[in-house]
């Protein structure tokens, strides 16, 4: 396991930060910060907490982040299981789906009379849409 990668990737793809900005939260210089991510400097756990912390997520994250990341693509990209169907409601309590599916009809009820509501204000105020 490389933490630099983990780092890395985790401020690429997930914070969209640059190095500049990470090196500057830690006090450090970029080149500094850049060793880290490259793997050439060894980390320190308060560095490494550190930068936890810029990034708003535990130590446990960023040193297990390449195998979770592994195991969850595996679970919904396996070619033997679920064969890429999402299975969060498999199973599940079908209150549960009723439940939100009344919420669903609700919030889209809702927002139905407030466009009829806006609709009417705006042709009260005589302003063409």
């Amino acid at each position: 396991m490389r933490i630099g990668d983990n780092i890395r990737e985790i401020r690429e793809s997930e914070k969209n930060l640059k190095r500049s900005y990470v090196a500057e939260k830690l006090h450090i210089t970029t080149r500094a910060y850049s060793n880290i991510e490259n793997n050439i400097t060894d980390i320190t756990l308060n560095r490494l907490e550190g930068i936890a912390s810029v990034f708003e997520c535990s130590l446990l994250y960023i040193l297990n982040y390449k195998q979770a990341k592994k195991e969850f693509y595996n679970y919904f990209h396996n070619n033997n299981g679920n064969c890429g169907i999402n299975i969060m409601n498999q199973g599940g309590n079908s209150q549960d789906y009723l439940a939100i599916q009344n919420l669903k009809d609700e919030l889209i009820e809702s927002e139905k009379k407030r466009i009829d509501l806006l609709e009417a204000l705006l042709k009260n105020n005589n302003v063409n849409f």
